[in-house]
């Protein structure tokens, strides 16, 4: 199922080459921006707490990867109006499960070069900087942020589907779109509720912050510790994620779609 997806998002980004190419310039600018923003930070502070500027080249890089995985999978953006105006019917009647066919109908390929910018600048940092790090710290700094993603991802869902409930649901979506901005922070500087509330209700802690500790200074028992309870908090959103769809979907074909 997933090859096919993927085939037919190739041809539809083959159709739109000049699109395609200028947001690979559009991507490369952004993540620039960030690192002349820290470079002229740290250049004026010196150290943020235990951050300094190669630890936040890392966190940049670790960054621009879960953003590049997210943005492969942006249309749950339209979620909410895909069931305000019934056109969730479309994806019921096929015989795959309706949620996968949302976000995988059509996958957006233009976050590749993203997650190539983002490993460019980790491997980059790793070496420039001569960070020290082990193989088993790098592999478990890897999966953190990979996983990461469904950690994020998994809750944004939950509050595109509000819809089936409230209506017209962008409103909590577009705000949970504007929380996204703290992911490119080094979240453990901030104050003890906001740590609590970046790792246990939206675990955006997990993108950045988490790998670069896991990949710099934490034990590898602290960071597998860390990893498992990662993986906990994923199963535990699933579950509930598969709670609210069901419950949503009820609530949809209650009313005809």
């Amino acid at each position: 199922m997933l090859p096919e997806y993927f085939r037919l998002a190739v041809r539809r980004e083959a159709e739109y080459k000049v699109g395609f190419y200028t947001f690979i310039v559009n991507q490369t600018i952004t993540v620039g921006i960030w690192l002349l923003f820290w470079r002229v930070l740290f250049s004026r502070i010196g150290e943020l707490g235990s951050w300094d500027f190669p630890r936040m080249v890392l966190l940049t890089g670790f960054v621009a990867i879960s953003f590049g995985i997210w943005f492969t999978f942006s249309t749950i953006w339209r979620l909410p109006r895909l069931i305000v105006t019934g056109e969730l019917n479309i994806h019921l009647i096929k015989p795959v499960h309706p949620f996968l066919h949302v976000i995988l109908g059509r996958l957006n390929l233009r976050s590749l070069p993203r997650i190539g910018i983002g490993l460019t600048i980790l491997i980059t940092g790793l070496h420039y900087y001569d960070i020290s790090y082990s193989w088993p710290s790098l592999i478990l700094a890897g999966l953190t942020s990979l996983l990461s993603f469904l950690a994020v991802f998994l809750p944004f869902a939950m509050v595109c589907m509000l819809a089936f409930w409230v209506g017209r649901a962008e409103f909590a979506r577009d705000l949970f779109i504007e929380i996204f901005i703290f992911q490119n922070y080094p979240l453990s500087e901030f104050p003890l509720g906001f740590i609590v509330f970046f790792t246990f209700m939206i675990p955006m802690i997990f993108i950045g912050t988490v790998p670069v500790q896991v990949l710099t200074v934490w034990s590898i028992g602290l960071s597998l510790a860390v990893l498992l309870l990662l993986i906990l908090i994923v199963i535990l959103q699933l579950r509930l994620f598969n709670y609210v769809w069901k419950r949503g979907l009820r609530r949809y074909e209650s009313f005809g779609g």
